[in-house]
């Protein structure tokens, strides 16, 4: 009987030394940690980055030396209409908001046409650079020494060279030298209950994304689709970045504690949207012996592969992409108004925690050698 009591209370020993070990053994990176976003310091004109730096001309909204991690991507960026603007930062994203003023004469009589332009560029690894218009206009890319590019599909030109990445636009392109063309606003676009002559164009590099070849190739079709709402990015700080990748979707975080994050996405358009949540591991507190759960207006949902949830459907559902030091949660929402997105890091099991971390395993067999030879010296004496 004594026996049975002391192997029960050494169960229950290395039970509640288990977390005391996972909080000992850590999740945390080195000092020179991934960084999901940067932030731009800007001063008349010159915006400078973690991982972007460009110049912008505060008026027009024209940008020059577009550069990813100094390399220069872009010499000039340019527009055959003029606006009138003004810049705006905020963290890790630059704003232009600009409008211009049009006369079109028909039978001697003026008529007039309003359009406008909004830029907004992310410093962040993928270093996206964004232009929405809304009416026509016709924007130029020069691209810089060292870089080519090439029409791919309908809705997508391929840069290679130092930096690699995609252009993503609605309109015409087309690709001379050195230089890519791009006409917008010639046909109308259907957008929820609005019907207007625009569209955009949106740079990124997308060999940033720690997804596989194919993956990157699925979510750039989804983006050109307009199947994919946008991402957003939360680092171990808690601070986020959303990126809209669908004009008109929001999403932003509502609330956050210890392995959970809580999301609200909405959209002006009913359709199906699919939203990237990538997290900072230490704030999700998630490896390998951790399985990610998500719920959508607090039921949970199925996961499932990025191919089907980049088919869309009927039904909420989800993916999990594990990167180097992040994690990836794609999730699919079937129909829009407002909706709540929360996404969780639960631990798979203790024996699945132990087994799974060398650490966890070799402290644990230690444990259970000091308190067995204990029960034996113990017994011994009586």
């Amino acid at each position: 009987m004594k026996k049975v009591i002391i192997m029960v209370v050494a169960f229950a020993m290395l039970l509640a030394a288990v977390p005391t070990i996972a909080s000992a053994g850590g999740m945390h990176h080195d000092e020179e940690e991934h960084m999901l976003f940067g932030g731009f310091n800007y001063t008349d004109g010159a915006a400078q980055g973690t991982f972007v730096s460009f110049s912008i001309d505060p008026n027009t909204g024209e940008v020059s030396n577009y550069a990813v991690n100094g390399t220069t991507v872009f010499s000039q960026v340019t527009y055959e209409n003029d606006t009138n603007g003004e810049v705006e930062v905020n963290g890790p994203v630059l704003w232009y908001y600009g409008f211009g003023t049009q006369v079109n004469w028909s039978n001697h009589n003026p008529r007039w046409n309003t359009m406008w332009r909004f830029i907004h560029v992310h410093d962040n690894p993928a270093a996206v650079f964004h232009i929405v218009v809304y009416g026509e206009d016709t924007i130029t890319y020069r691209l810089a020494s060292g870089e080519s590019a090439k029409v791919t599909g309908n809705h997508t030109i391929v840069i290679n060279g130092t930096v690699q990445g995609t252009l993503i636009f609605s309109g015409k392109a087309t690709v001379e030298g050195n230089e890519i063309k791009i006409k917008i606003g010639e046909s109308n676009y259907e957008f929820g209950n609005y019907t207007y002559k625009g569209g955009s164009v949106m740079f990124i590099r997308t060999n940033a994304w720690h997804f596989r070849e194919r993956v990157r190739n699925m979510i750039i079709r989804a983006i050109a689709e307009g199947k994919m709402g946008g991402e957003i990015r939360v680092g171990e700080n808690g601070k986020s970045d959303f990126v809209n990748y669908t004009y008109g979707f929001h999403a932003r975080i509502t609330h956050q504690e210890t392995n959970r994050l809580r999301l609200t996405v909405e959209s002006e358009s009913h359709e199906g949207k699919v939203v990237m949540i990538t997290v900072d591991k230490d704030k999700l507190q998630y490896d390998s012996s951790h399985k990610v759960v998500v719920k959508l207006d607090g039921k949970e949902i199925r996961m499932t592969s990025e191919d089907e949830v980049l088919a869309g459907g009927s039904e909420g559902k989800y993916a999990v992409i594990d990167g180097e030091n992040e994690v990836t949660v794609m999730v699919y929402v079937p129909h829009f108004s407002e909706h709540t997105v929360d996404v969780e890091s639960q631990p798979e099991s203790v024996t699945t925690e132990i087994m799974g971390n060398p650490i966890l395993l070799g402290a644990g067999i230690a444990i259970v050698l000091i308190i067995v030879i204990a029960a034996v010296i113990i017994l011994r004496r009586r």
